[in-house]
């Protein structure tokens, strides 16, 4: 794993963003040497726009001109020649960045905190990662659009296009592992379509916690195949489910193979066994104010000595998941993207993970020196902490970097995610939105000289 050691010898050595501690300048040209990309000695070479990317991708401004400026200042304190604040170098350099590059990176560097991983972290010993989809929202362009077309039900010009996202995420140390994309509707966009294109991600011993979506005979036994477990909430019951063997652990079931689904062909619905042992577990949350007393749990775990209820804390600790989406999402702001091509929006995607990733990577480091485990770490909170420090730590002097880094890592330590069992809150908004219209026509449209009358 990280040490604090290597961080801060990481910062003493300023060759970059002083948080990217696993993002050596060696690593990037390693990634892009994979992958053949060859490029000519100038400013914006690779190793500084990948550093340019992640800058803009945590900045809260996100815009290009504030990526170059803090280029420019790197430089000039370094006493090195400032390049032009014109922002075309940079967003040239960005648009020939090969995406392969930065999803090579993204995963790299969470496979490396994940092979770091404490085993306290860990459940019973195992990797857990929990699958959840989402979707993002992009410029209305004629290319986003034709790549991520925007719902149905929206009329042309109104809406936004829209791209659906599965993430596979640990729940040891809140990486990101792999994400897989697709438009929003239509044939093969599904979350468990865009599972089964992460399958390569996950090793054999792994488990898989999702909700009650991915509670599917076929992606059990695609899972079960490849030695990966499954824990997932029982969406319905199933006919023609024989019950083995009932206990306080659990009920040993017997499912049987469903009809074939529409677009399978019969050699691969073949393939699948005619019956699949699973397990299922009762989990009672009468104490805790969920929106559900009681549900049940299916898993292809039959591993007598983990318990009942181990299995159901275990899902309890899905919602993990959908905090850590969040903090992709609202904290790094990637709900609504920027770039105006779907080829710069999958590395605007895959930038933001990598700097999600390194991130967390300084959070388990702080974790492990505050003897406390990763998700109990706030990431709003350590955001914050690296952002403010980064600077500092790169104008102080050598001797004093050290001290710097200390503080910085404590603070990390001490944001907590709140603890607040049985919380629920209403949705809905208290504070009212400014009275506006909303654009109701294509804003070219709502232009023209006898539209503008009625948006006044």
């Amino acid at each position: 794993m990280t040490t604090l050691a290597e961080v801060r010898a990481r910062f003493a050595r300023d060759q970059g963003l002083p948080f990217a501690d696993s993002l050596t300048e060696l690593s990037i040209l390693d990634a892009l040497n994979e992958h053949g990309v060859t490029f000519r000695d100038r400013l914006f070479n690779p190793v500084t726009t990948i550093w340019g990317f992640l800058s803009q991708v945590l900045s809260d401004d996100h815009s290009c001109r504030d990526a170059v400026a803090r280029v420019i200042a790197h430089r000039a304190a370094r006493g090195a020649k400032v390049c032009s604040p014109n922002t075309a170098s940079y967003c040239n350099a960005r648009s020939r960045l090969r995406m392969d590059v930065l999803r090579t990176l993204a995963k790299r560097t969470a496979q490396e905190l994940q092979a770091g991983a404490m085993r306290q972290w860990k459940w019973h010993g195992r990797s857990v990662f929990i699958a959840d989809g989402s979707h993002v929202s992009m410029p209305d362009t004629a290319q986003n659009q034709a790549s991520y077309p925007q719902p149905e039900v929206q009329r042309p010009g109104i809406g936004f296009p829209l791209a659906r996202l599965t993430v596979l995420l640990s729940l040891a140390t809140g990486a990101c592992h792999d994400l897989a994309m697709a438009p929003y509707a239509g044939k093969g966009t599904g979350e468990k379509t865009l599972l089964r294109q992460m399958y390569d991600t996950l090793k054999p011993g792994d488990v898989v916690l999702a909700d009650a979506l991915f509670d599917d005979y076929f992606v059990a036994c695609e899972l079960r195949q490849r030695g990966i477990e499954l824990v997932a909430r029982a969406q319905y019951q199933r006919v023609g489910t024989q019950t083995v063997q009932s206990g306080p652990d659990g009920d040993l079931i017997v499912w049987q193979r469903p009809n074939k689904p529409h677009g399978m062909k019969g050699e691969q619905y073949r393939t699948y066994p005619k019956t699949l042992r699973m397990r299922q577990v009762s989990v009672d949350a009468r104490d805790k104010d969920n929106r559900v007393e009681q549900f049940q749990v299916i898993t292809t775990i039959l591993d007598a000595a983990v318990g009942g209820g181990q299995i159901g804390a275990l899902y309890e600790r899905r919602w993990d998941g959908e905090v850590n989406i969040r903090s992709i999402k609202s904290t790094m702001k990637m709900d609504v993207l920027r770039c105006k091509t779907p080829e710069m929006v999958r590395k605007e995607i895959w930038a933001h993970l990598l700097a999600y990733n390194l991130l967390r990577t300084v959070m388990a480091v702080a974790a492990a020196e505050g003897h406390v485990e990763p998700r109990k770490i706030s990431f709003k909170g350590a955001k914050q902490a690296v952002t403010a420090f980064a600077p500092k730590i790169e104008a102080a002097r050598p001797e004093d970097r050290a001290r710097l880094i200390d503080v910085m890592l404590t603070a990390i330590a001490y944001y907590r995610v709140g603890d607040r069992p049985g919380r629920w809150e209403p949705r809905a908004r208290k504070r009212r939105p400014k009275p506006g219209m909303r654009l109701m026509q294509p804003r070219a449209i709502a232009r023209l000289p006898q539209n503008r009358s009625k948006y006044f």
